[in-house]
């Protein structure tokens, strides 16, 4: 019996000259074609390739699937064969179709998260990211959950809540998502929906998660009189360079009024001026803002950048920010970061702990106001600067020896010189 690694290399040999994006495309519309069809399916790898990519056209227009690219099966009708025989091998050693269903979905998921940096890979969280939430956002069976930039819905099914609102405004990404979410029977409305520009009322969940895509450019015209900037008026203009407030702001007002939102922003949001500096102050005197955790570099997919995670709590009750400075957490390998469930729970531990560490700090209303109101750590952690004490003499000795060694290899080279 093949393990979910087994049926990721066997994937990753048919990806051929796609792009992972549509390989991955194809990949989830066969697999749950074999979920649907499986007598059909098992019939028609018997057939012509022509054959079997007029099966599949067909049942991407019957199902109105129009995000997906046809072309895809006509570029790959020699790889159909095997794509359908790999995923109804995985049916056969599955107990039923709901068991079928979430073993596809693992080696699906799988495939997009191994994925190397691909541009064309935007619409998936990172591994890192993942272990993040899951461990630091702990239990949600009860919770309603909204994400407004979900991608492929990873983070949502990674938290597995009693209910997913997911919204996203890319049309492949949403068709691919649906797909994922029915072939695993998920519990999810997926929408697509430019949650910066939508007129929806307040969902109320008790929870939002979001890793909302980083610095796009938004015009100020589409988005000042939404109903939820309403809430905080904001009075410094909205930037076109940066949409970090607007994305707060929007998953604040989906939520209750005890709910809370995980959101991982980039770290200039923290301290920068205009817009940012005026809604975090509003936070902060609300005392809103339960706790700041700063990624380490390289805790993306398809960056090296630094993220950090910004918790927010209407029903704090603590008078007091905790700040966590995680930038050294994790371990790389190659250069690539590996931030595994373990660095997590470490994360986790700062934020529940009673005492300070020396990655972690309480700061106070008051002393986020004497700094401008930025919640970036470095305003608020002593650097200890250690300084290594150096035995003079021993150094002298070293610098003495290699100034005679440079003299005698002076003197070889000139003798050299001589000899030409």
């Amino acid at each position: 019996m093949k393990n979910t690694i087994e049926y990721l290399d066997a994937l990753s040999a048919m990806t051929g000259t796609m792009t992972r994006s549509a390989a991955l495309e194809l990949f989830t519309l066969i697999s749950y074609l074999v979920k649907e069809n499986g007598d059909d399916s098992k019939k028609i790898v018997l057939s012509t390739h022509d054959n079997i990519s007029i099966f599949i056209s067909d049942y991407v227009t019957e199902k109105e699937l129009h995000w997906f690219p046809k072309d895809v099966i006509r570029w790959n009708t020699n790889q159909l064969v095997n794509i359908f025989q790999l995923f109804l091998s995985l049916r056969e050693q599955s107990s039923n179709d709901q068991n079928y269903g979430e073993k596809a979905f693992e080696v699906l998921k799988a495939f997009a998260l191994n994925s190397t940096k691909n541009w064309d890979m935007f619409n998936v969280d990172s591994q890192n990211i993942l272990n993040v939430f899951k461990v630091v956002v702990g239990s949600v069976e009860d919770k309603l959950l909204y994400d407004g930039a979900c991608g492929l819905g990873f983070l949502a099914h990674e938290l597995n809540p009693k209910q997913s609102i997911l919204r996203d405004i890319n049309t492949e990404t949403v068709g691919l998502a649906q797909l994922l979410n029915v072939l695993r029977e998920g519990n999810a409305d997926i929408q697509r929906v430019d949650s910066l520009t939508d007129e929806h009322s307040s969902y109320g969940v008790d929870l939002v998660v979001s890793t909302p895509p980083i610095n796009v450019r938004v015009a100020e015209a589409l988005v000042e009189s939404k109903n939820y900037l309403k809430e905080f008026f904001i009075n410094a203009r909205i930037p076109t360079s940066a949409s970090e407030s607007l994305w707060i702001q929007q998953a604040l007002y989906h939520l209750n009024s005890t709910g809370k939102a995980y959101l991982q922003i980039i770290p200039g949001w923290l301290f920068r001026g205009g817009d940012d500096a005026e809604l975090r102050e509003k936070l902060v005197q609300l005392n809103w803002v339960e706790a700041v955790v700063l990624l380490p570099a390289g805790i993306l997919a398809d960056s090296n950048i630094e993220m950090s995670l910004l918790i927010l709590n209407k029903a704090k009750v603590k008078e007091t920010i905790r700040l966590i400075d995680a930038r050294n957490f994790g371990e790389r390998q190659r250069r690539k970061l590996n931030f595994g469930l373990a660095d997590a729970e470490k994360v986790k531990e700062l934020l529940t702990a009673d005492e300070e560490t020396e990655w972690s700090k309480d700061v106070t209303i008051q002393q986020v106001k004497a700094n401008k109101y930025s919640l970036h750590c470095s305003e608020y952690f002593d650097v200890e600067i250690e300084v290594e004490q150096l035995d003079f003499e021993h150094e002298m000795k070293l610098l003495e020896d290699t100034q005679v060694a440079y003299e005698n290899v002076k003197a070889e080279f000139n003798q050299l010189l001589k000899t030409i």
